[in-house]
């Protein structure tokens, strides 16, 4: 059975002993309200189902955290239920909801979605506590969708080659003849690796997690937690395109990345639902394969 929790997910911002010590407090301490919801989960350790309010306290950055509080009648005191890192910017994407991996509080849920060409994304849902009651399976919502890195690095060898026997194999394979050097020897056949976009969840029962390649489409630094980042554009599906905002520390890299490089590595996916004006949106699919945005007044 999978276990639920978030201590690897703080990983991708700060080690735990800087977590407990400085960042929750600063959070709860100076974090300004992000949402006020009325939840029916499990919160306390009596393991019984109840409607209780639940305060969400985020500080106000691109790349931030949300504490979880709800207020314990029988402690008379504010209890803190959870709490994630949250990477308020990310890319648009209109996704179909497949499939919602509710945890065993059910107030946090890992959300399986298609992209309209069946392309699987999975993220942890940020703000299920507020919206899993609009969710339908088989409608397409916009999320705003990141990716933070626990573990990032430059792609080092960027290409590779056979040589010898192994390049006169391979190209028998799509019916070609060798080519010959001056020396006659046979020509290496060389593969570029610069631009392969790879994306592959790591494990069923947390498909949320996945390693990736990707040349960087885009590159910015920022400040969080007392950190530095690199904030990047990325690509994780070809035809048609899908680029995510992949939030990475700074001290993966011994230099400043560039527009020319490509990375790999492992990343967590998280995202939340799109809400304007107080409208809650889906969509369904028209006869020419695209969303149709349909707004629901809540």
């Amino acid at each position: 059975m999978a276990t639920q929790g978030h201590g690897d997910h703080w990983e991708c911002l700060v080690n735990f002993d800087d977590l407990v010590k400085t960042h929750l407090t600063n959070l709860v301490q100076n974090g300004n309200l992000e949402d006020k919801s009325e939840v029916n989960a499990i919160f306390f350790d009596d393991g019984i189902q109840s409607t209780e309010t639940l305060f969400s306290l985020s500080l106000d950055n691109d790349l931030s955290a949300l504490a979880l509080i709800v207020a314990n009648r029988d402690k008379t005191a504010n209890e803190f239920v959870s709490g994630y890192p949250f990477a308020r910017v990310g890319e648009i994407l209109q996704l179909k909801i497949t499939e919602i991996k509710e945890w065993d509080n059910k107030y946090e849920a890992v959300i399986v979605t298609e992209t309209k060409d069946g392309q699987t994304i999975s993220f942890f849902d940020t703000k299920y506590y507020k919206n899993k009651g609009k969710y339908k399976i088989g409608n397409y919502y916009p999320f705003i969708v990141s990716a933070l890195g626990y573990n990032v690095e430059f792609l080092k060898d960027k290409t590779f080659s056979f040589e010898g026997q192994k390049a006169v194999d391979w190209l028998a394979k799509i019916g070609k003849e060798p080519t010959f050097n001056n020396n006659g020897e046979v020509e290496p056949i060389v593969f570029d690796l610069s631009n392969l976009v790879s994306y592959f969840p790591r494990h069923d029962d947390y498909p949320d997690d996945a390693e990736f390649q990707s040349p960087i489409s885009n590159v910015e630094k920022i400040s969080a937690f007392q950190t530095g980042f690199y904030k990047f554009k990325i690509q994780i599906f070809r035809e048609p395109d899908v680029f995510l905002d992949l939030y990475a520390k700074e001290s993966f890299f011994e230099r400043k990345p560039t527009n020319n490089d490509s990375l790999r590595g492992v990343i967590w996916l998280q995202g939340y639902l799109i809400e304007k004006d107080n409208s809650v949106f889906h969509s369904l699919i028209d006869s020419n394969g695209e969303p149709v945005i349909i707004s629901n007044q809540k």
